[in-house]
């Protein structure tokens, strides 16, 4: 460890970076080699024929093309255009009125607040003083921003991170960022489901059918989760939850 450190503290490469520049990559005694001249040739532009190049262009021209019109006909998943609705109400106090289809036979509606906290692929959670509260996408119907004034939360930022630790994220990225909940998140964004295998042992209030279940979380499936309570275990479809809260202990 401390044979690492003195690299990183210690070892400048003056060829390629100014003696007196700090080393934010980590960077290795070996990684500056002496140059061995080596006889440089033109390639050509492909390996295919001219023939089979035309095609494959062609193919991709049409692609191409494809996706553009795609992406100029307006037509957005919910769960991308409320992604992007609470990515810009990151920090903010909202209210989020909820479309739970056991309440809408009932005539009435249920409306959460609390500070948008983390946006997932597929949820929102929201900060609460008692309980944080999780709600998927397909259950909101609707977003108020309850103080236009609140100041947002400042994003996570990989600005200042340890040099070595930037060095294997940018040469092991796969192996780095699945191994941290908190980089997928940062990277690609969690699901819900992958979210709830990261509560598995924690006790939760689920709002269903027009009643609520506590228990502890113990296993999480593609299109359910199960919940241990007191004498039994209860598998609940993610389709019927009206929302989620996570009890603070």
């Amino acid at each position: 460890m401390m044979e690492n450190e003195n690299v990183c503290n210690e070892f400048r490469c003056p060829e390629f970076v100014p003696a007196n520049a700090p080393d934010d990559f980590c960077i290795p005694e070996e990684c500056c080699p002496d140059k061995i001249p080596q006889p440089k040739f033109p390639s050509p532009n492909s390996c295919l024929s001219e023939e089979e190049l035309e095609e494959v262009e062609a193919n991709l021209e049409e692609v191409n093309n494809l996706l553009l019109d795609l992406g100029l006909s307006g037509e957005r998943e919910p769960n991308e255009i409320f992604k992007e609705a609470f990515d810009g109400l990151v920090g903010q106090q909202v209210i989020v009125k909820l479309n739970c289809p056991s309440l809408i036979r009932e005539g009435k509606n249920m409306s959460v607040k609390g500070r948008v906290y983390l946006v997932g692929q597929d949820f929102v959670l929201l900060k609460r003083k008692k309980s944080d509260v999780l709600v998927r996408f397909k259950q909101v119907l609707l977003i108020k921003l309850k103080n236009r004034y609140a100041e947002p939360e400042s994003e996570a930022r990989l600005n200042d991170i340890d040099p070595c630790f930037r060095r294997r994220l940018t040469f092991n990225f796969g192996e780095v960022v699945s191994s941290s909940p908190e980089l997928i998140q940062l990277f690609f964004r969690l699901n819900l489901k992958i979210y709830l295998m990261l509560l598995i042992g924690e006790t939760v209030k689920v709002s269903l059918d027009g009643r609520k279940m506590k228990g502890k979380i113990c296993e999480v499936h593609d299109e359910s989760f199960t919940i241990k309570m007191k004498k039994k275990e209860r598998e609940i479809p993610m389709n019927n939850v009206c929302k989620i809260s996570l009890l603070k202990k």
